[in-house]
């Protein structure tokens, strides 16, 4: 009896951690306008990958489309997203990790800062381009920049669920 119920029991434990790794959200693709009242104008390609186990988040402002924000050529917000940080709720989902945060300012030799460890924690909206959301929190950031970045999907994708 003892034996059987050993396995009851690690089968249980094994569907429930499957089920917990099953949950997900993941995203790609170009940032465009802002959420009207809670984010600043901030175009941005983003990508991301998480489970309940974790997983890492990307935004990178670079190049002719999302280059320049704020004076930088080039700023990224990259690292891994914590364990046991996602949380879903419908059509939403949040995240959370620290990040190496790079600024390049006008690439003509003045100095490039790195900064590591910078907590960051992300809101996301389920959809494709018009209808689904990012809006990014760093903390050291928000005042200084006037506000959270992100905005609305205009191209790529954001989906999600168990």
């Amino acid at each position: 009896m003892g034996i059987v119920l050993t396995i009851l029991v690690l089968s249980l434990i094994a569907e429930a951690v499957s089920a917990a790794s099953m949950t997900q959200v993941v995203g790609g693709g170009l940032i465009g306008n802002p959420i009207p009242g809670k984010t600043i104008d901030s175009p941005s390609d983003f990508g991301f990958a998480v489970t309940r186990e974790g997983g890492t988040f990307v935004c990178s402002m670079a190049g002719p489309l999302t280059g320049g924000f704020k004076g930088l050529k080039v700023m990224t917000v990259e690292g891994p997203v914590n364990k046991g940080s996602l949380k879903i709720m419908g059509t939403t989902a949040t995240l959370s990790g620290k990040a190496t945060v790079v600024l390049v300012p006008g690439m003509q030799k003045e100095p490039v800062q790195i900064l590591n460890d910078v907590p960051f924690t992300v809101a996301v909206g389920m959809g494709g381009p018009g209808k689904g959301w990012l809006m990014m929190k760093v903390p050291a950031f928000t005042k200084v920049l006037g506000g959270d970045t992100g905005g609305m999907v205009k191209i790529g994708s954001i989906s999600g669920g168990k």
